[in-house]
C-alpha cells in the first residue's frame, strides 16, 4: 500500500477525491459498502484511509487515539498541523472539526515501521463485514436497518508496551525513529474480543485486538464503531444484505 496514492497534498491541507477513496476502500481496505461509492449520496471518506494518513504524517505513539466527529466527504480538505502535539484538533478549511489525534508517551516515526501498522490494522478492519458483526448482531438479536445500513467509525484507540521499543535502536529522546530490522512481514494484527452494546435504535460494536512482531505482543487497540436504526434480528433480512454485499464484491474482483 503506497497510501500517498490516495490523497492530494496541497499546502498544510490534504483531500480525497471519491475515486481514490473508493479504490482505497474497496482494493485496500476490502470495504464495499455502497457510501464508499463515487457519486453516492451519502459518500464518505472510509475512516481507515484517514487513520492511515495521519499516521504517515505524524507517525504513532505509545498511545494514540483517534476520535472522529463526523463522516468526511470527498474533496473537503483535511488541515494538518505541521507538527505533532500531544491533541491535534483536526479541522477542514472552514474550521469545522474533522477528528481529534491525541498521543501521548514514546513515539514511533519510522515510515517502515507505521506503513507495516497502517496496512495490517486497515487489512483487520476489513474482516468486520460481513464476517464479525453479523455474528455479533445475531447473538444480541437486533439488526441494522436492510434499507439503510449505516455503520459509523467512532474511534479508535492504539497502545504499545515495551517490546516495541525493543524493535528500535535507543534514542535519548522520546522519538525512536531508526529500527534494527526492517519490519516487512513481521507485524500482524489479531482479533482478541469483540462485542456489541445496544440499546433501544442505538448500538455501539467494540473490536480490540493484539499487534505482533515476530509473535511477540509489542501492543493491543480497539476499534468502536456506532450503530444507529437497530431493530430486531431476522435472518433472511439480514441474509439479503450479507448477500448483496457479496455480489457487490464479486462484480469488483470479476472487473
Amino acid at each position: 500500500m503506497v497510501i500517498s496514492d490516495f490523497f492530494v497534498e496541497e499546502g498544510n491541507a490534504v483531500f480525497f477525491s471519491e475515486e481514490q477513496a473508493s479504490l482505497f476502500a474497496k482494493s485496500v481496505a476490502g470495504d464495499f459498502n455502497p457510501i464508499h461509492d463515487p457519486g453516492s449520496k451519502r459518500f464518505c471518506v472510509p475512516g481507515d484511509l484517514l487513520f492511515s494518513v495521519l499516521l504517515n504524517r505524524y507517525g504513532v505513539a505509545a498511545k494514540t487515539t483517534v476520535e472522529f466527529s463526523g463522516m468526511l466527504s470527498g474533496g473537503t480538505r483535511m488541515v494538518l498541523p505541521d507538527q505533532a502535539t500531544g491533541e491535534m484538533n483536526i479541522v477542514d478549511a472552514s474550521d469545522k472539526a474533522l477528528l481529534t489525534v491525541k498521543q501521548a508517551g514514546q513515539r514511533f516515526i519510522n515510515q517502515n515501521f507505521t506503513a507495516m501498522l497502517s496496512a495490517e490494522y486497515v487489512k483487520f478492519s476489513g474482516q468486520t463485514f460481513p464476517g464479525i458483526l453479523v455474528q455479533l448482531m445475531r447473538d444480541a438479536q437486533v439488526m441494522i436497518n436492510p434499507a439503510r445500513p449505516l455503520v459509523i467509525y467512532k474511534d479508535m484507540t492504539i497502545v504499545f508496551n515495551e517490546h516495541a521499543n525493543a524493535l528500535f535502536q535507543a534514542s535519548d529522546s522520546d522519538v525512536l525513529s531508526d529500527l534494527i530490522e526492517p519490519m516487512d512481514n513481521r507485524l500482524t494484527l489479531r482479533s482478541t474480543n469483540n462485542s456489541i452494546d445496544a440499546e433501544g435504535r442505538k448500538g455501539r460494536v467494540t473490536l480490540s485486538f493484539a499487534i505482533e512482531a515476530d509473535g511477540i505482543e509489542i501492543g493491543t487497540g480497539e476499534k468502536n464503531m456506532l450503530l444507529s436504526g437497530l431493530r430486531e434480528y431476522e435472518e433472511s433480512a439480514m441474509m439479503e444484505v450479507v448477500d448483496q454485499y457479496n455480489a457487490w464484491r464479486r462484480d469488483y474482483s470479476a472487473a
